[in-house]
């Protein structure tokens, strides 16, 4: 028994793992491989069959898991698998694991005793802070066998299953977008006109006070239409405004009188038949008041004035009232020299439709004049430049510029911006057209994932998949796929 602990002893200076050829087929002694991740760290977790192993009774065998990919590895701790003799041995002398790190540091739990003809199954668990080399690394399994002299009798080094795949390369679609058609290209122009009237007045007096002047700006901006022999003019709207002073009912019919007043001198002048203009009456205009107050930050007690103004307890009648009421009565002085004249306006709009132009008339346009044209149009003139010169980059500038809330203007320089990496600028191109186009939402998304934020790329994919877009559809599948193997 001596000699047996002697030669034992010596051998256990040299149990070490060893490496060597896969000499066993890992799924006869490794069941049930799972790798996971969370919270930044990898599980690997396993059960060994331990009565796959030919132990002999003065042997220890030993199990070193490890993580493997290319040049980088990392070794995981050991398990040790005792023959009786060997066991027994330990225990009595007290003696620590041969290896120098085991998984488990009780005894009973990582050098059980090989009981010959028993099935015996070890759970082996750990875990270790992840680091992006492991993807697409290999579980691998280093064996070493010790008896009582200091050579290896069997060593095996096994590949038992893939880690965690590579990371997936997604293929994002990102694409032009057409513009709706305009067979009738429809355009308008819009104005505001400060006549002045005598109190509670509402002919229009051509020599009062400055009134030359804003009738030759009506005309002039009428005839500017008018003499363009690109445009019709198909309708002029006017809306006439009050301000709050006197009773609502009374600013009503006033601001439609002089609305009316305006549609009348308007067609007598320009020759434009009265049944095309027409004239509204907007009575007081409260939210121009708000505005004028948003201008005026020294107004005194502006917090009390907004108060008034946003009171929807308060009739018309009542605001103004209490406005008048207000202490010191400079704060309502204010409002009437200052603000008041500026509510009493007509604003009008001149509708008219364009005529269509061809190639030649409309490359000339894309920088004379833009607006006469139709996305479409433009599009064709980009179009017979080359994709990627800068013919063709300024043409879809224009378009965005010209027509900022047209989706496919939006969407079309918004791509040609996240091609050249602006993904900001793209966001804030996107912004200015209907975002909740599935079209603009799918841009979105693809600005969202090259500035790396891959939620918000998620959400807008998810969203615009929803509604039927195709190219969000993809996208999404790309995206799910990629944070299957981040």
């Amino acid at each position: 028994m001596k000699r047996f602990c002697v030669a034992y002893i010596v051998s256990l200076l040299f149990c070490l793992p060893a490496v060597g050829q896969s000499l066993m087929n890992a799924s006869e002694e490794i069941d049930n491989l799972q790798v996971t991740r969370a919270d930044g760290r990898v599980k690997i977790a396993m059960d060994i069959d331990l009565s796959k192993f030919d132990v002999g009774s003065t042997e220890i065998y030993i199990l070193t898991p490890s993580l493997e990919n290319g040049g980088d590895s990392l070794e995981l701790p050991s398990v040790e698998i005792l023959g009786r003799r060997a066991d027994l041995y330990l225990i009595r002398n007290d003696k620590g694991p041969v290896t120098p790190q085991p998984l488990y540091f009780s005894r009973e739990a990582t050098r059980k005793e090989r009981k010959a003809g028993e099935k015996q199954s070890l759970a082996y668990v750990t875990d270790v802070a992840f680091e992006d080399w492991m993807r697409g690394a290999t579980v691998r399994v280093k064996e070493g066998s010790c008896g009582c002299n200091p050579e290896v009798v069997q060593n095996a080094d096994k590949p038992v299953g893939s880690l965690l795949p590579e990371l997936y390369e997604p293929q994002y679609v990102i694409s032009y977008a057409e513009p709706d058609p305009e067979p009738i290209k429809m355009r308008d122009e819009s104005f505001t006109a400060y006549i002045n009237f005598w109190v509670d007045k509402y002919d229009i007096r051509e020599k009062y006070k400055n009134n030359a002047t804003e009738l030759a700006g009506v005309l002039n901006s009428i005839e500017k239409v008018a003499d363009d022999e690109d445009l019709t003019i198909t309708a002029i709207t006017i809306e006439g405004w009050a301000s709050p002073e006197a009773t609502q009912y009374h600013n009503q019919v006033l601001s439609q009188n002089r609305a009316n007043s305006l549609a009348n001198w308007i067609s007598k002048k320009t020759g434009i038949d009265r049944d095309k203009i027409e004239a509204i009456g907007c009575g007081e205009d409260w939210a121009g008041l708000r505005a004028r107050v948003d201008a005026t930050p020294g107004l005194l007690d502006r917090d009390k004035v907004y108060a008034i103004i946003d009171d929807a307890s308060l009739t018309q009648d009542q605001k103004d009232l209490k406005l008048s009421r207000m202490q010191p009565p400079t704060i309502y002085k204010r409002l009437m020299d200052e603000m008041y004249p500026r509510l009493r306006r007509n604003d009008y709009r001149i509708e008219y439709k364009v005529r269509n132009f061809n190639l030649e008339e409309a490359r000339v346009l894309v920088d004379s004049d833009p607006r006469k044209l139709s996305v479409s149009e433009m599009y064709k003139v980009a179009g017979s430049y080359e994709r990627d010169s800068k013919e063709y980059r300024h043409v879809m500038d224009v378009a965005a510029e010209t027509y900022p809330s047209v989706v496919a203007a939006a969407v079309n320089k918004a791509v040609m911006q996240i091609e050249a990496e602006q993904w900001d600028a793209a966001l804030a191109t996107l912004a200015k057209s209907d975002t909740s186009d599935a079209r603009i939402i799918t841009t979105q998304g693809n600005a969202y994932w090259g500035k790396g934020d891959t939620a918000k790329a998620r959400e807008c994919w998810s969203k615009a998949a929803d509604a039927g877009n195709a190219d969000a559809a993809h996208n999404l599948a790309e995206i799910d796929k990629y944070l299957a193997t981040y």
